[in-house]
């Protein structure tokens, strides 16, 4: 029986904060109806607890039930569950729901607070969290899950990879006598080049391939120390080569269907790879500014608003910030490309911009299917695999589509000799475009998130609406854009 003998008389409320030293010695007495040691095998569980409240006072006295927040190191008033009648015994119930957070075991403190015209009194329960079987089912479905998919998955993106050298080798494509070699790839011709396809063939370079490989394994050996440090290392190492074979696949599918789609003349595989292998090294980059700019902007207003203010700015920045930090690394490479006389109409640009948003796709992917959206936060098993098939197919082509705004614009300058010496400056409207409709697309995933939590169930339904909105879009206009390429084709330009 415990006393929370520094606080005055005044209404409770949930959420409220209680210092974690405010207890001592009291005159309520109570006992807690549960097993103090809970052993779990799905998440979430709902279990009831029954506290038996007996009130030695001639007045009723309201009951509060609070759970110790180790963050915040305070009690938090969880609920009020109701009053307790004068010299008597009133028994209360409550259904807690757990969730499993990453951890084998771990220990809850709850606190029952009686609140009275004399003071505040209460007790401390403990329970204790087991989640060893729900973890063997994780590790048992998730095993399953990569011995099937992996291999199928790694089987279909080589088919994918064998495929476009196929095509890239023997389909119909641009042959500028022999520009395009293997020699060339490595050496390419660069005597009366002007500077800027110089510039871009640095980019073309296998040399800067490795180079953009190796900032995307520093990433991805991030990803994997993320996702040990939130759950058990073998159920992350297994979510860390399941969520790393998964995340390439749309991208690769992706890229290779809108590159096919230009029969008049097909841009060499070199270029479309190369963007790619740009979109990689974006996410890098973005990674690091998102972070520096999550840690400015969330200090201030942790600083100002607390803890509610930190976690108000990660939206802020998710809407507002994060958009065009990820559309100016994905698109100044596809700037830089545009150096090159390759790019020379909207469909180049289109295709380039495309590029560069799946390479992107896949890591960012990658580090949501292996970390943020794990089965520990995700609804279990069945949420996980949800949203691995949602952010796959949606979120690949929004990052697709917004990047190729950027390119499309600077292409569709090239193909006009009237524009083609300002095509440079057509990156400012088109990245001002792809971070617009970014930053939309983010807004109505909050929208959605919120919806989720109310509802309890994962209902995606802005963020789809509004992408296919987009596909749309781009459909006509890459209709248009063919057009244009075979008209200039023909006309020998």
């Amino acid at each position: 029986m415990l006393a929370l003998s520094c606080l005055s008389s005044a209404w409770l409320e949930e959420g409220d904060l209680l210092e974690r030293n405010s207890f001592a010695d009291g005159s309520i007495l109570a006992d807690f109806q549960a097993n103090s040691s809970l052993s779990f095998t799905k998440s979430p569980s709902a279990i009831k607890f029954f506290f038996t409240v007996r009130n030695p006072e001639s007045k009723p006295i309201d009951i509060y039930l609070a759970i110790f927040d180790k963050d915040e190191e305070k009690w938090t008033i969880i609920k009020q569950l109701g009053r307790a009648s004068p010299f008597g015994t009133t028994v209360f119930e409550y259904e807690a729901n757990f969730e499993y957070a990453g951890l084998s075991s771990e220990t809850d403190e709850f606190a029952l607070i009686g609140e009275s015209d004399t003071g505040f009194v209460g007790k401390i329960f403990t329970v204790e969290e087991k989640w060893e079987a729900y973890e063997n089912y994780l590790k048992s479905n998730i095993g399953l899950i990569a011995l099937i998919f992996v291999p199928l998955i790694l089987l279909i993106l080589v088919a994918l990879g064998v495929f476009a050298l196929f095509q890239a080798s023997f389909g119909r494509r641009k042959d500028d006598k022999g520009e395009y070699t293997l020699s060339t790839l490595f050496f390419p011709r660069i005597k009366g080049r002007p500077a800027s396809e110089l510039i871009a063939d640095i980019l073309i370079n296998p040399v800067f391939w490795a180079f953009e490989v190796f900032c995307g394994l520093i990433l991805i050996a991030l990803i994997l120390i993320l996702s040990i440090s939130t759950i058990s290392f073998e159920i992350a190492l297994l979510l860390f080569i399941v969520g790393g074979v998964v995340c390439w696949l749309m991208p690769f599918v992706y890229l290779i269907s809108i590159w096919l789609l230009e029969v008049w003349e097909r841009e060499p595989l070199r270029f479309p790879v190369s963007l790619f292998m740009w979109g990689i090294f974006a996410a890098f980059i973005a990674f690091w500014l998102n972070m520096v700019v999550d840690f400015i902007g969330g200090g201030i207003f942790g600083l100002v608003l607390g803890s509610v203010g930190a976690s108000l700015f990660t939206v802020i920045s998710a809407i507002l910030f994060a958009p065009f930090i990820e559309e100016f690394a994905k698109g100044f490479g596809v700037l830089i490309a545009s150096g090159h006389h390759e790019l020379n109409d909207t469909f180049d640009g289109i295709l380039y911009g495309f590029a560069a948003g799946m390479g992107f796709a896949a890591v960012e992917n990658w580090l949501y299917f292996a970390v943020e959206n794990n089965p520990a936060v995700a609804g279990g098993i069945e949420g996980w695999l949800f949203l691995i098939a949602y952010r796959s197919i949606f979120n690949s082509l929004g990052h697709g589509w917004f990047t190729a705004c950027t390119g499309g614009v600077i292409g569709f300058m090239k193909a006009r000799p009237q524009l083609r010496r300002y095509a440079v400056l057509g990156a400012i409207p088109g990245w001002l475009l792809a971070s617009t409709l970014h930053a939309i697309f983010n807004f109505f995933a909050v929208i959605d998130g919120v919806i989720n939590v109310f509802t309890a169930l994962p209902i995606f339904l802005f963020n789809p609406v509004m992408l296919l909105s987009v596909t749309l879009i781009f459909v006509v206009v890459l209709a248009f854009a063919l057009k244009e390429s075979k008209e200039r084709v023909e006309r020998g330009a």
